[in-house]
């Protein structure tokens, strides 16, 4: 082992994204626990392996069995392998599910669920901080509690509802949230900014978070005040239909919806703006299958890099399979940070290609190379090892090839890993 590889395979790392269970939601759960809770994103490769027509039914044992050795050497399956050799030293395969079951269970049976994550999340991974997605919604209470999550977690304040104004749902959430009507335009602003005083009050939030890319492409218009004022009005008046908004004629007005999402899209970065919190946008990849990937490019947003030049964007996933694109925009916008958390797992080559080409286009200070975005602490273990594999084996090609020397190659790895994190969230 190179003396670069054991210096980046021991080190701590900041994880940018996660959607880690509660503590109480992981314990209702924790018996269920099986080998195929190792699978993590890998049960979207079976799918996309059983082609466009795969048996009806759940993903069950022998499906995953007759399916498991076509996806066992995509970056998704390969991070289940690294997992399960590192955890259990045994070979993730079929022959092997019923012992990777007693061995989880037998892991994880006498701790707590605060032990469990102290053991996967920070002794096997080694993830000092964690950003977590998931808790930190209007349907969801868990993060206003200090005993659901390790005190290493903080949180994305997420509510993708709002870009994509299909009905009055998200105006009605509000309402129910900070208990108020909400009847006119700069009503629903108000709420939101004072759903946003809520959570930030708990001293726990990092970021806003905006994973409208699920929803809608990310070119965002600009529309006026009186625009969105009529935009709202008509939203609010009227019922829903199949996900749209009725007009007397019944025809869908796409238009409104998509005139109200906008101009609540630039409040959301304009109260980032205002109080100087980050902003993490999802890019590229969607998760699961069939999603549309039109849109989700990272250059769709530079109007909003340029407008609103004093937000710090932390812009994920690698922008994969745009990655690219998204290291010369972190070179020309100071705004941008490029974080390539989750892009390990999807695609390992293609990751490392784009860390190399960041290395030399972009400062090092502005790369996060590193997020599980896991939904069990387990799964962490194998994505750790395999961005870190990653990571050691561009700063081994850039020692060999001249362009920096080992202690350069530590310092990169230093700031990459956990230094950038901790300066951008203010932490450490």
């Amino acid at each position: 082992m190179s003396t670069i590889r054991e210096y980046v395979m021991n080190h701590a790392l900041f994880c940018h994204h996660d959607h880690h269970r509660s503590y109480a939601d992981f314990d209702a759960e924790r018996e269920s626990c099986s080998f195929e809770s190792l699978l993590g994103y890998a049960g979207a490769d079976l799918v996309t392996a059983e082609g466009s027509r795969p048996p009806k039914g759940p993903m069950g044992a022998d499906r995953i069995s007759e399916l498991w050795p076509k996806i066992r050497v995509t970056g998704y399956g390969r991070a289940v392998s690294l997992g399960c050799r590192e955890l259990f030293d045994l070979d993730y395969a079929p022959e092997n599910f019923e012992a990777i079951t007693e061995a989880l269970q037998a892991a994880i049976e006498s701790k707590s669920a605060d032990g469990v994550y102290d053991y996967f999340v920070h002794e096997k991974a080694m993830n000092r901080w964690t950003i977590q997605d998931g808790n930190f919604r209007l349907d969801s209470t868990s993060a206003f509690k200090d005993d659901m999550y390790p005190a290493s977690y903080r949180f994305a304040f997420r509510m993708d509802d709002l870009f994509d104004m299909v009905d009055a749902a998200p105006i009605e959430m509000l309402e129910r949230f900070c208990d108020v009507s909400i009847h006119t335009l700069d009503q629903f602003v108000d709420a939101l900014n004072a759903a946003i005083d809520r959570f930030k009050a708990t001293g726990l939030m990092a970021a806003l978070k905006n994973g409208m890319a699920y929803r809608r492409d990310l070119v965002v218009g600009d529309p006026t005040h009186h625009e969105a004022e009529l935009a709202f009005d008509r939203i609010r008046n009227r019922k829903t239909f199949r996900g749209g908004i009725q007009q007397n004629n019944g025809a869908v007005d796409a238009m409104s919806g998509r005139a109200l999402a906008d101009y609540m899209f630039h409040r959301f970065i304009q109260r980032a703006c205002d109080d100087d919190i980050p902003v993490q946008m999802h890019t590229g990849y969607l998760a699961g299958n069939w999603g549309s990937l039109n849109g989700t490019k990272a250059s769709n947003l530079i109007p909003i890099f340029e407008k609103y030049r004093g937000v710090r964007f932390d812009i994920f996933h690698a922008s994969w399979p745009w990655t690219s694109e998204l290291g010369a925009i972190a070179k020309e916008f100071p705004n941008v940070w490029a974080d390539m958390c989750w892009a390990w797992t999807m695609n390992p080559t293609e990751t490392e290609r784009a860390l190399a080409e960041w290395l030399d286009g972009v400062p090092f200070n502005k790369i996060f190379a590193y997020g599980a975005d896991t939904g069990l602490p387990w799964c962490n273990v194998g994505y750790s090892i395999q961005a870190k594999l990653g990571v050691a084996r561009v700063l081994e090609q850039k020692i060999a090839a001249g362009f920096v020397n080992e202690a350069t190659a530590e310092e990169i790895a230093d700031h990459i890993l956990l230094e950038n994190g901790e300066a951008f969230y203010g932490l450490g």
